[in-house]
């Protein structure tokens, strides 16, 4: 039976970090266990890869263990974490995680249940993200279709005769509207005309 720690986290030195090699280096020591070796995963940018957890699967036997700070460090998400889960069960390995002793059935279990409920809610945020964009997007074309449908006030005809007998510039000095906007209140009504 052999004993072996695996660690796999971000190159940070901060003890405090639970993500941090460091912090899961101090977490196996503090075990004061006589590991065979350590099979480290230094995490780079948004590369996730866990060559060295594939090189420890091929080298345990039945009845070894593997010692984790966080049994879900050992894959980067739960469908993926309950496969190796099933695997090391077929495997009969245990996995030693936060000082405690769990075999796999029961952690497998655990990360049945947490990925179930993790994929309702996540399929419950999308269909609320997708529920507020089409809303979004159908008040947006509501809007585009509605802007040139704009009431035309008696105001807007009195700046369209005023443009009609000067030009923009006076019409902009006296009204106080740009030149685009007269541009547009013009086209508008010559549209329902």
């Amino acid at each position: 039976m052999a004993m072996y720690a695996y660690i796999a986290g971000t190159t940070n030195d901060d003890i405090n970090d639970k993500g941090s090699i460091a912090c899961q280096i101090d977490f196996l020591k503090q075990t004061n266990v006589d590991y065979d070796a350590y099979y480290v995963d230094t995490f780079t940018g948004v590369s996730r890869a866990r060559f060295q957890l594939q090189k420890l699967l091929m080298i345990v036997k039945p009845g070894d263990m593997i010692d984790v700070m966080d049994v879900s460090n050992m894959m980067s998400n739960i469908r993926e974490l309950s496969c190796l889960l099933y695997y090391l069960e077929d495997l009969q390995i245990t996995i030693y995680s936060d000082n405690v002793e769990l075999d796999v059935y029961s952690i497998r279990d655990q990360f049945t249940i947490a990925m179930m409920c993790r994929a309702e809610k996540l399929t419950m945020m999308q269909h609320s993200f997708n529920r507020k964009k089409m809303c979004h997007l159908k008040h947006q074309i509501n809007v585009r279709r509605n802007k040139g449908n704009k009431q035309i006030t008696q105001k807007d005809y009195e700046v369209y005769k005023m443009l009609m007998n000067s030009d923009y510039k006076t019409t902009q000095q006296a009204t106080g509207l740009s030149r685009s906007t007269l541009y547009r209140l013009k086209k508008r009504i010559q549209k329902r005309k």
